[in-house]
């Protein structure tokens, strides 16, 4: 019998147990520089980050490493112990991801785009790369890269993806103009993986959405050749309450398993960019988020241990978790024409990286996002900034400065509290 690339129950425990001893070694150096107490403090702090990653299905990958967690590194590459050094070692603790938006160029009409109102303007090519290799020495260690549709501006995607090899590195696309020879040179720069928005397990719903006929099989003949190139794959997926209520995460999740994809990530509807106007019918929200958790508790266990990965972000930055990770925190957002955001669902930036450089940007931001808190600033500021709107997105940092002056910080995350690497 052909044996399962996920691992859940007894397995599971065994290989964090080897895993912690790994990182153990990995990081015995430290004993000179911190101390035995230091040390141990170290690994206690590690011991607490990692329990949450405990609570998922673990991927084998083909070559031997394996993803803990969606949102981090496998393990156990380089980008994996960077990731851990930046939390456990750097004071203040560096982001470990980024979402790179390299340009806003997309055949898509989909009404939720948060970057639909947008400047269209890209980055120049030269200052584009020269920005990536700023952020791959900084530290940051797992990359999702994206459009507008990046395989449309395929040189460019090309540039960002030759200084981030060997990192952790998704690219999202909706598979649009994907040819052999693309998806070829993606497994080539050694593209970690790719995820498609399917919306849909239909696809009448889903091409409508997109406004492009055909989408919702292209996009899943975009992800089974990236799957047989040797990339993992995976669906985007924005549900709002009432699909939830009338059960499509299991319908999504069935999609996912027949077409034999690793994750399932569950976008939780946000009132930014083409969306900002948009008003939710709340009135049955939190029995929506009950259900979307107690539907990534069920398919991260052995229950289902032959389905795809389920990653729902009202779970993986609910309290018990991580909670809001933008601002820096654990990631960060770059639009195409350079601005750098909190978070792709927060359209608020900190400095345009043609007129200031990323340490500036960066630490306007962290000022502002100092202590991971339990509120999404995207659901805390998205009346605010819709508000302020001027007709282009993301507001600028004259503007931003001006709206964040008097924010007052949510209840501090309590796992990062604990951790106590936020002072």
């Amino acid at each position: 019998m052909k044996k399962s690339r996920f691992i859940t129950g007894l397995p599971k425990v065994l290989f964090y147990a080897r895993m912690s001893l790994g990182c153990a070694w990995r990081f015995r150096s430290e004993i000179c520089r911190l101390g035995l107490s230091g040390y141990l403090g170290m690994l206690r702090r590690a011991s607490k980050f990692t329990r949450l990653f405990f609570k998922h299905k673990l991927l084998r990958l083909p070559s031997g490493e394996y993803k803990l967690d969606f949102y981090m590194p496998r393990y156990p590459s380089e980008a994996f112990f960077t990731a851990m050094s930046d939390k456990l070692l750097c004071r203040p603790p560096r982001p470990v991801s980024v979402v790179f938006s390299m340009t806003k160029t997309c055949s898509f009409r989909c009404p939720h785009c948060y970057q639909g109102l947008d400047d269209p303007r890209e980055l120049p090519l030269e200052r584009m790369v020269e920005v990536v290799r700023e952020l791959r020495d900084f530290g940051v260690a797992a990359w999702a890269v994206e459009g507008g549709e990046p395989l449309l501006r395929f040189e460019r995607l090309e540039a960002v993806l030759r200084e981030i090899q060997g990192l952790e590195v998704w690219v999202n696309s909706t598979g649009f103009s994907a040819t052999p020879e693309k998806i070829r040179r993606l497994a080539e720069l050694r593209v970690t993986g790719v995820m498609s928005s399917i919306h849909s397990v239909g696809p009448a719903e889903h091409d409508a959405f997109t406004g492009v006929p055909g989408s919702w099989r292209g996009s899943l003949q975009f992800l089974a050749d990236c799957k047989r190139a040797g990339m993992l794959t995976g669906f985007n997926t924005v549900l709002t309450d009432e699909p939830i209520l009338s059960g499509g995460i299991d319908g999504i999740m069935n999609l996912a398993k027949e077409h034999d994809c690793d994750y399932v990530q569950l976008i939780h509807p946000k009132m930014c960019g083409r969306w900002k106007n948009e008003n939710f019918d709340t009135t049955r929200h939190e029995e929506a988020v009950k259900i979307a958790c107690a539907a990534q508790v069920r398919y991260n266990s052995s229950k289902e241990k032959h389905a795809p990965i389920l990653t729902a972000q009202v779970f993986e930055e609910s309290p018990e978790m991580l909670g809001c990770c933008c601002g820096g925190i654990d990631r960060f957002y770059i639009g195409c024409s350079g601005e750098v955001q909190p978070c792709e669902f927060v359209n608020l930036s900190f400095g345009n990286l043609n007129e200031v450089s990323f340490g500036t940007a960066y630490s306007q931001m962290r000022r502002a996002f100092a202590v991971p808190c339990e509120n999404w600033i995207c659901c805390e500021l998205a009346e605010e900034i819709a508000a302020a709107f001027d007709g282009q997105y993301p507001l600028p940092w004259s503007v931003t400065e001006t709206l964040i002056r008097n924010r007052r910080s949510g209840k501090p995350t309590e796992i990062y509290r604990k951790m106590g690497i936020y002072q």
